[in-house]
C-alpha cells in the first residue's frame, strides 16, 4: 500500500499529491484531519509526504505530524515539497525529524510552483512595511504548472523504482551559512515579527512563533461573513464572531484564508490590498474543503 500524506493551503501541494497519486496508485490523506490524534499509526509499504516549503524549511504542522507518527513496519519514505522560489533546507529538517524515529528518508524532491506569499518591494524606506503579496502573471503560472507536471512524472518513475539518495535543496550558499550561524532564530525571527506587526512576540522557536503572525490578518468592509476563511483553514485557526473572522494565534501562514476568500476581503497588513489572489487553477475550493479538519 502506498499513502501520500498532504498539507496544502492554496492547492499547490494538493495538485502535486493528486497527480502523483494517480501515477503511482496511492491514496491521498489530509494531514490536518489527523492532527487531533495523539499517535498516528502507519503501516504503508510506501509513504510520501507532500507539503509546501515555508521560510526555507518545513511547516510547523509537518513537524508535529512526523512527531506523532509510529511506523508499524519498515517503509520506503520519500518527500515532495513545493516552493515558490527554492526548496531551501526543508529536506534536511525533515530528515532530522525522521532520524529521531530511526527512519531514513529515501529521497526528497522539490517542485517549483507559483509563489503565493508576501515578499519585499525594491525599497529600503519603511522596509518592514514594504512587503506585498507577490503577483505571478498567468502565463508564468501556466508555465510553472506545466513544468511541475513533468517533474511529478519523473518523481513518480523514481518512486516506482524505489530510488534513493536524491535530496533536493537550495543551490545557494547563503541559506546553509545562515542556518549554521543561527540567523533564522535571531535575525529572521525578529524581522518577520516586525513585518507582521507583532511587538510582543512570545519566546518560542521561529517555526512556532510564526503562529502569532496571524495578528496581521484583518477583514475589510467587503467581508460578507460567508465563513469560507474559517472552513478552509487547515488548522481551524479562524473563528467567525458576529459574521467576522477572528484569528486564534495558531497560524501556519499558509494564506489559505486570504487566497481563497471569494470577496478578496482578507488582508495581511497593507501587503495584500488591491493585489491579485492566487490558488492553483486546477484545484477547486471544494477540494480544499475536503482536506479541512472541519469537513
Amino acid at each position: 500500500m502506498t499513502t501520500l500524506y498532504v498539507f496544502s493551503g492554496t492547492g499547490n501541494s494538493f495538485a502535486v499529491a493528486r497527480d502523483l497519486a494517480n501515477r503511482i496508485d496511492a491514496r491521498v490523506v489530509s494531514i490536518p484531519t489527523l492532527m487531533t490524534r495523539e499517535e498516528i499509526s502507519v503501516d504503508a509499504d510506501v509513504l510520501g509526504f507532500v507539503f509546501p516549503v515555508y521560510h526555507k524549511s518545513i511547516p510547523l504542522i509537518i513537524k508535529r505530524f512526523v512527531e506523532k507518527i509510529r511506523f508499524r513496519r519498515p517503509a520506503y519514505v520519500f518527500a515532495v515539497y513545493t516552493c515558490g522560489d527554492t526548496p531551501g533546507l526543508a529536506v534536511d529538517h525533515l530528515r532530522d525529524l525522521l532520524r529521531k524515529q530511526e527512519v531514513e528518508l529515501a529521497a526528497g524532491y522539490g517542485v517549483r510552483l507559483p509563489y503565493n506569499y508576501i515578499s519585499p518591494t525594491a525599497t529600503l524606506r519603511g522596509f518592514f512595511r514594504s512587503f506585498t503579496l507577490r503577483q505571478v502573471p498567468v502565463e508564468t503560472q501556466r508555465a510553472l504548472i506545466e513544468a511541475a507536471e513533468a517533474k511529478v512524472a519523473s518523481i513518480a518513475a523514481a518512486v516506482l523504482a524505489r530510488e534513493t539518495g536524491t535530496y533536493e535543496r537550495t543551490s545557494d550558499i547563503l541559506t546553509p551559512l545562515a542556518e549554521r550561524l543561527g540567523l533564522p532564530e535571531t535575525l529572521g525571527k525578529w524581522a518577520w515579527m516586525k513585518i507582521a506587526g507583532v511587538d510582543d512576540p512570545p519566546n518560542l522557536p521561529f517555526i512556532e512563533i510564526r503562529q502569532v503572525m496571524d495578528r496581521a490578518f484583518w477583514a475589510d468592509e467587503s467581508c460578507n461573513g460567508c465563513g469560507v476563511c474559517a472552513q478552509v483553514c487547515p488548522v481551524q485557526n479562524v473563528e467567525m464572531n458576529s459574521d467576522r473572522p477572528r484569528w486564534q494565534g495558531r497560524c501556519e501562514q499558509c494564506f489559505a484564508c486570504l487566497q481563497w476568500c471569494p470577496q478578496e476581503a482578507i488582508q495581511f497588513r497593507e501587503a495584500s490590498a488591491g493585489r491579485a489572489r492566487y490558488h492553483h487553477p486546477d484545484v477547486a475550493l471544494a477540494d480544499m474543503l475536503r482536506l479541512s479538519p472541519r469537513s
